[in-house]
């Protein structure tokens, strides 16, 4: 028998992230430099759709708090997956260093 695998999904939306990050801004650029646009929040089919992603990834001992997540392009999203603390995205290289007194807070710096 095979074992049903539980995917821990966020609380929280793209389009509240969205006005609290970028706040009346229509269109803005991920770290990698990806085009996102606010309308394609909530359409995958979309070449500029944001998504959530936790830097410190769920299934890595990453918590679901606002300090941990980020919004990015869905292609940024995919080719970070669960990778922390380094990976690669749209050619370049980036890393995750906590914030200095914080537990749960990262800021992403290209390598």
């Amino acid at each position: 028998m095979l074992k049903k695998e539980v995917l821990k999904m966020s609380k929280y939306k793209t389009v509240d992230v969205w006005n609290r990050v970028f706040g009346a801004s229509q269109e803005a650029y991920d770290y990698s430099g990806r085009l996102m646009k606010k309308s394609a929040c909530g359409n995958p089919n979309s070449a500029y759709h944001p998504t959530l992603d936790h830097i410190r990834p769920l299934s890595g001992g990453g918590c679901d708090v606002p300090e941990n997540i980020i919004i990015c392009h869905r292609d940024t999203n995919a080719e970070k997956a669960n990778h922390f603390p380094h990976w690669k995205a749209n050619g370049a290289t980036f890393h995750a260093r906590r914030v200095k007194g914080s537990h749960v807070e990262y800021e992403i710096i290209e390598d």
